[in-house]
C-alpha cells in the first residue's frame, strides 16, 4: 500500500471508529445494530429485487458503508415518489437510490460527498432520424420518471410537453408502443433497460447534463453524514469501489438496436414466458398479500360503516354530525393523500405504523366511509312500516334494529358491498407508494428487472380477475340463497 493510503486509512479509523454523542444518529444506528436504507429497487443495474434479496451497484455500497460503520444494513424498497417523505418521517437513516445531487433537493436533505457520474440521455425509436439529441426535444412528447433529474431537465428545455410515469420501464414501453416521442432517462439504466426488453429503441447522442449521485440522510444527522462521507472515501481507497462498479456498470455500453421493418409502424409484441414461469412465486406472494389487505380492510371497513351508517341516522345530533363528518371528509379527499398521511404525516406527532398496520388502517378507514353510505341506503329503503310494526310488537329501536331491520338491509346491500370489495381489492394497489409488496409492487420490480411490461403486465392483470372473480361468484350465491328463503 502507498504510504499516503496508511495515513488516509488512519485517519478514516479515527472518523469511523469514534464514539458518537448520546443522542446522535449514528448512536442509535449502533445501539440498534441495524442501518436502515430506503431505495425504490426498480432501476438495475443499481438497484432491483430478486425475491427477498437486493441486488446493485448502489446495494453493494450501502452494505459496505453500514459495515464500516459496525452494523447492519436493512434495506426497505420504497417507491421514489414518497422516498424523501419517508426519510423525513424516521421510516430509514438514508436513502441509497440513484439521487441526484439538486439545489431544490439540498434545501430539505443533505447529501453526501458524490459517490457516481452520471446524466441524462434521450431514448427514441430505432426507426427514428430526427430526434438526434436533447437540442431536438422542443415541441415533442417526451416521457420520464416521475421526480426524477429527467424530469426535471426536461422543464428546464422548455417547449416539451411532459408525460410523466411511476417507472422509466412504463415510459419506455409508451414509446414503444408510439404514444411518446422520446424518454429521458439515466444513461446507464436505460442502455441496460433496452438491452434487456426493448429491442426498437435506441438511445440518441450522449448525455446531455452532468449529474452526481450522492447518499441522502436528514440535515439534521451531520454525524451520520460524516462517518458516510468517511465509509465512502475508504471505500475508494482500498479498491472495494472499483470491484462494485466492474461488476455492475462495465457492461453498460450502446445497446444493440435492432433494425427497424419497414412500413411497419406498430412495436413487436416481446413475450417471455420463461420469465413467467420462474418468477411466479413472487407474483403469488405479492397476490396474497393484496388479498389478505383486502380481506382485513373488509373485515374492519363493514362494522366501520355500519356504525357510522346508524350514526348518521342518529337522532342524537352531534352523533350524526360526527359520523357525516367523518363519511365526508374520508369520500371527499383521494385514497392517496390519506396513505400518505397516515405514513409520512403522523409519526411527526408521534404516531407511527408499520407499512402492513398503516395499509389496512387507510383501507379501512377509506372502504368505511363508502360502506357506511351502502348501509344508510339499504337502511332508509327498509319501508317505514316494518319499524312501526316492530316497536308494536313492544321492541325498543336497538333490538328493532336488530332483529327486523338489518337483516333486510344486508340482503339488499350485498350487491354494491360486493362492488365496494372489488373496488377495494383493486385500490390496494395504492399501497404500493409506501413500496409495501403488494401485486403491482411486485409487477413493477419484475417489469423493471427484465425491462418486460409486455409479459409482467398481462399476468397480473390475471391475477387481478382471478381473486376479484370468486368475491362476485360468492355474492351472487349468497343473493340466490337468501332470495330462496325469502320466497320458501
Amino acid at each position: 500500500m502507498r504510504p499516503h493510503h496508511w495515513l488516509l486509512l488512519a485517519f478514516l479509523s479515527l472518523a469511523l471508529g469514534a464514539p458518537a454523542s448520546a443522542e446522535g444518529a449514528l448512536a442509535r444506528i449502533r445501539a440498534r445494530g441495524t442501518l436502515v436504507i430506503g431505495t425504490d429497487a426498480t432501476y438495475p443495474p443499481f438497484e432491483e429485487k430478486i425475491g427477498d434479496r437486493f441486488e446493485g451497484f448502489d446495494i453493494d455500497l450501502g452494505n459496505a458503508i453500514a459495515d464500516l460503520l459496525g452494523v447492519r444494513a436493512e434495506w426497505v424498497n420504497h417507491d421514489f415518489a414518497g422516498i424523501f417523505a419517508a426519510l423525513a418521517s424516521g421510516k430509514f437513516d438514508l436513502v441509497i437510490s440513484d439521487v441526484v445531487i439538486t439545489e431544490e433537493r439540498q434545501k430539505a436533505v443533505a447529501f453526501s460527498d458524490p459517490y457516481y457520474r452520471a446524466g441524462q440521455a434521450v431514448v427514441v425509436r430505432a426507426d427514428n432520424t430526427t430526434i438526434r439529441g436533447a437540442q431536438d426535444l422542443p415541441g415533442r412528447r417526451v416521457g420520464a420518471q416521475l421526480g426524477t433529474t429527467g424530469q426535471f431537465a426536461l422543464e428546464k428545455i422548455g417547449g416539451v410537453e411532459i408525460v410523466k410515469y411511476n417507472t422509466t420501464p412504463d415510459a419506455l414501453q409508451d414509446l414503444a408502443n408510439g404514444r411518446t416521442d422520446a424518454v429521458v432517462g439515466d444513461l446507464p439504466a436505460v442502455r441496460v433497460m433496452i438491452r434487456k426488453g426493448f429491442p426498437t429503441l435506441k438511445t440518441a447522442g450522449g448525455v446531455f447534463t452532468d449529474e452526481h449521485y450522492a447518499v441522502v440522510a436528514r440535515q439534521e444527522d451531520a454525524d451520520l453524514l460524516s462517518a458516510v462521507n468517511a465509509a465512502l472515501a475508504l471505500i475508494r481507497a482500498r479498491g472495494d469501489y472499483d470491484r462494485f462498479r466492474r461488476r455492475w456498470l462495465s457492461d453498460t455500453g450502446e445497446a444493440t438496436v435492432a433494425t427497424p421493418i419497414a412500413g411497419d409502424a406498430h412495436p413487436r409484441i416481446h413475450l417471455r414466458p420463461e420469465v413467467l414461469a420462474r418468477e411466479w412465486p413472487q407474483m403469488l406472494v405479492g397476490a396474497w398479500v393484496t388479498l389478505r389487505l383486502t380481506l382485513l380492510a373488509l373485515l374492519f371497513g363493514i362494522p366501520i360503516g355500519l356504525a357510522a351508517a346508524l350514526g348518521r341516522l342518529s337522532r342524537f345530533r352531534p352523533l350524526s354530525l360526527v359520523a357525516a363528518t367523518y363519511v365526508e371528509v374520508v369520500r371527499g379527499t383521494p385514497l392517496l393523500v390519506q396513505i400518505f398521511f397516515i405514513y409520512f404525516v403522523l409519526p411527526a406527532v408521534g404516531l407511527s405504523f408499520s407499512q402492513f398496520l398503516t395499509a389496512i388502517l387507510a383501507l379501512s378507514i377509506n372502504a368505511g366511509a363508502y360502506i357506511a353510505e351502502i348501509f344508510r341506503a339499504g337502511i332508509e329503503s327498509i319501508d317505514i312500516g316494518q319499524m312501526e310494526a316492530a316497536r308494536s310488537l313492544g321492541l325498543n329501536y336497538p333490538k328493532a334494529m336488530r332483529w327486523v331491520i338489518l337483516p333486510q338491509t344486508f340482503r339488499r346491500v350485498l350487491p354494491p358491498l360486493t362492488n365496494e370489495g372489488i373496488a377495494l381489492l383493486k385500490d390496494s394497489s395504492l399501497v404500493s407508494i409506501m413500496g409495501m409488496m403488494e401485486l403491482t409492487r411486485a409487477g413493477h420490480e419484475l417489469a423493471s428487472r427484465y425491462a418486460l411490461p409486455m409479459t409482467i403486465w398481462p399476468a397480473i392483470a390475471v391475477l387481478y380477475l382471478a381473486m376479484t372473480l370468486p368475491l362476485t361468484r360468492l355474492a351472487g350465491y349468497l343473493e340466490a340463497r337468501w332470495d330462496y328463503l325469502r320466497r320458501a
